[in-house]
């Protein structure tokens, strides 16, 4: 079900926010979540004037103070043993912004507990010798009150052994840029740039919402994403049994992730494994 922004009145509790497209601005929808309600947030933001759907930032330093605010509302509504995954990447014209992007973040509060690297050892390469092929992304894992913390990293080898090299569970995530290309809804908007790959502006495979799903949350919790794109996290929420709160500003990209969402459930109601 998608939730217009004018409509978000007709939440009368937290509870009807589970298991909805919310297509609003996350800094508004946010606001009705309540303190101290998500068990883990996992997302990727947008990267600044990347892609058509960032175009809205008119300075570098507006986009900075947005993020600012994002991480604020993130901290007062995650719970106070929970995680937080953000992924997040350098580029040629800004090879800092990740880290900049990670200190507005600890400003608010977050300690960084670990920094996985996403792998993606199958990336276009770039054909010039002034750079190197970009071959990685951050995932940074964060928390709020850093103790008694733990980790289901036997789930991970158990399902996804090829993730790593070795039967160690460590902070490098081995996973294909293109892993989910089998998937029966178009991740992309109608005449979108070809640049943006399979899943629009949530730019990872579902292994990536996945893995960090099934390490730090158990089955029921909720699972927060306030840049929601086509649907990744909804997808890798309804998969394994956990609540979801979706929230995406383009309407385009509201209803791909909606029908993305109605597709998964009737394959299971016709009894087939995605």
């Amino acid at each position: 079900m998608i939730i217009n922004g004018d409509s978000l009145d007709v939440l009368k509790t937290f509870e009807e926010m589970k298991n909805k497209v919310i297509c609003d601005d996350c800094l508004v929808a946010m606001k009705d979540i309540p303190d101290k309600s998500v068990d883990c947030i996992v997302t990727s933001p947008p990267y600044y004037k990347q892609l058509s759907y960032e175009s809205n930032f008119n300075s570098y330093l507006q986009y900075i103070e947005f993020i600012t605010k994002v991480a604020k509302e993130s901290f007062r509504v995650l719970k106070n043993d929970s995680y937080f995954f953000l992924n997040f990447a350098n580029d040629k014209t800004n090879t800092i912004k990740s880290y900049e992007v990670l200190f507005r973040f600890l400003e608010q509060g977050f300690t960084l507990h670990d920094t996985i690297i996403w792998y993606r050892y199958n990336s276009q390469p770039v054909n010039t010798d002034r750079q190197l092929t970009p071959q990685y992304e951050f995932i940074f894992m964060m928390c709020k009150y850093p103790s008694n913390y733990h980790l289901n990293k036997s789930i991970l080898m158990e399902k996804f052994p090829e993730m790593f090299d070795t039967k160690n569970i460590g902070n490098v995530w081995k996973v294909a840029f293109n892993s989910d290309k089998d998937t029966k809804i178009s991740m992309k908007k109608k005449d979108e740039d070809a640049s943006n790959g399979l899943w629009g502006h949530s730019g990872y495979p579902v292994r990536i919402a996945e893995a960090p799903i099934l390490m730090t949350t158990k089955e029921n919790d909720i699972v927060l994403d306030m840049f929601m794109g086509s649907g990744t996290t909804a997808y890798a929420c309804k998969k394994n049994n956990r609540n979801y709160i979706g929230i995406e500003k383009d309407p385009e990209y509201c209803k791909i992730s909606e029908a993305r969402i109605k597709a998964y459930e009737e394959e299971v109601k016709q009894g087939k494994s995605i």
